[in-house]
Order: C-alpha cells, then structure tokens, then sequence
C-alpha cells in the first residue's frame, strides 16, 4: 500500500519550496534590474551582473598573516591593485543552481613549492556570512586555462579585516600536500554557504593582470553567462575593468627537480656455437 504523508508534512514541504522560490525569484530580479537598496545590501548598484559584489569593508593592503614557519615564504604576490568589488565563488546548500567557480594562475619557477597557506582578499555580500567552509582547489594549466584538478582540501581559515587565510599545510611533515614543480597553476578558493542565512562570499577583483586573467564559470547556467571556464571580465563580462584577483601564497621551498640521465644500454654480446668434434677411426 502506497505510504501517505501526514498532511502537516506535505505543507512543510510545501511551504519550503514555496520560500525558497520566493527567495530566488527576489533575487533574480533585484540583480537582473542591477539595483539595491544600500541598506540591505553590499550589491555594487552600477553593476549590471549578479555575480559582482561590493566590497564594503576592509582592504586589499591588510597586513600579511604571522609567519607560522621560518621556512615558509612569500612565492607568489598579487596583493596588490584592489578593485572595488569582488567576484561570487562558491556553492550553496540552498541553490546549487548558483554555485560557481573562480580561479586565477600562477608559475612555479626554480624550486618546488610546498603551498603551506594562501591570503586572499574578500567580502561577503547579499549577506553577512560566514561560510560553513571553504575549499581549495589546485588545477594543472591547459593552454592559458584550468586543465585537470590536481588537488582539493576543506581548509581551515581565520579572517582579519578582508584578509581571509586558509591553512593547507600547518606541520609540513604531516601534510599530504603535494609538492608543485616548476609550471603553470590555477588556484580556486570556494565558499560553501547557506544563502538564505548568510548571503554570498566573493574573492576580490584586481586591475593589474598578471599571468592569465582570471577565469570564471556558472555551470548551470543560472547567470546567464559562462556554463564553462571563460575569462571572468572579457568574456563573461564581470567586473571588465579588473580582470585578475588579489591573493599571495605562502610556501616551504622544495629542491629543483632535475633529468636524470638514461644509461645507453651496451650490446648483448651474441655467443657463437662451437664445431662439434669429428669421430675419430677405431684401430
């Protein structure tokens, strides 16, 4: 016999989704017409696209995170140049049809880099936050974009003003962090948030490029734009006038990997037969 639901059920159920599309809908239109009221929102009101929020608080020159290492250092530098706004990179528990991925390159030269922590500027908008986590993704380089994903951890973060860090490998001989060689990477932090409590979290954007510009994808197609890796500001039309994001990397130093060369193999020497004896006349 086929199971009913209470009827009290059925009207949360209902009523949930009935929320829920309320909430999509709200938003979908406010974004569309590009405008918000300042009090309940971070929304840049001169932007057009849904995806850009307004950083309100904090700045891109926050001071750098304490050294938890000696031996890590500064590898890669992009703090610098802050746009005014930031760019959405994250999932949602409530609608996934938003979830969306930023990502932005750097070169590993010389030496391999054990990636220890990341700094990265950014802000929450639509909402006050926080995440319920974040992760960290490292793709390998494909012609200028994301090729194959290499590696990805839940990381765990401190916030101080804008500067968000995310802890990838705090005791080195413990972590299973791979060690990067020299070539070209991509780095993606995401947010994962409920957007009905919290709102969104955006990474923020940059006016000078270096390397690639950013590259940015809503695979769902809910924003309209970009279903797969395209340039956030030329193509996707994100904050064009900051086309790159605003980050540093912190790394322990590995050694520089090097060829080794390959014994040529010597010629096997061939064995000759050797003549059978001839039978000797008996007397």
């Amino acid at each position: 016999m086929k199971k009913q639901n209470p009827p009290s059920t059925r009207a949360h159920v209902v009523r949930g989704a009935f929320y829920l599309f309320l909430f999509l809908s709200g938003f979908v239109i406010r974004l569309a017409l590009g405008q918000q009221n300042a009090t309940d929102s971070a929304i840049d009101p001169t932007k057009s696209s849904f995806a850009v929020g307004h950083a309100t608080s904090g700045s891109a020159e926050a001071q750098p995170s304490p050294v938890v290492a000696a031996t890590a250092v500064v590898v890669w530098d992009q703090y610098n140049n802050a746009g005014t706004a930031v760019t959405l990179s994250g999932t949602f528990t409530d609608a996934p049809a938003m979830n969306s991925d930023l990502v932005d390159d750097f070169v590993v030269e010389n030496f391999s880099w054990l990636v220890r922590w990341i700094d990265v500027d950014g802000a929450y908008f639509n909402g006050a936050g926080p995440a319920n986590t974040f992760t960290v993704y490292f793709y390998s380089d494909n012609d200028g974009f994301p090729g194959n994903q290499i590696y990805s951890t839940l990381a765990l973060w401190t916030q101080t003003g804008s500067t968000f860090t995310f802890h990838i490998c705090d005791s080195p001989d413990t972590c299973e962090v791979p060690f990067l060689y020299p070539g070209r990477y991509w780095v993606e932090i995401q947010a994962n948030m409920t957007a009905m409590c919290c709102g969104e979290w955006g990474w923020t954007d940059r006016t000078l490029t270096s390397g690639n510009a950013a590259v940015w994808r809503n695979p769902s197609g809910f924003f309209g734009a970009c279903t797969s890796w395209s340039r956030r500001a030329a193509t996707c039309g994100l904050d064009p006038s900051a086309p790159d994001q605003v980050y540093r990397i912190w790394a322990n130093l590995g050694p520089t990997p090097t060829a080794t060369a390959t014994p040529t193999p010597r010629a096997t020497p061939t064995s000759r037969p050797r003549p059978s004896p001839r039978p000797r006349p008996t007397p």
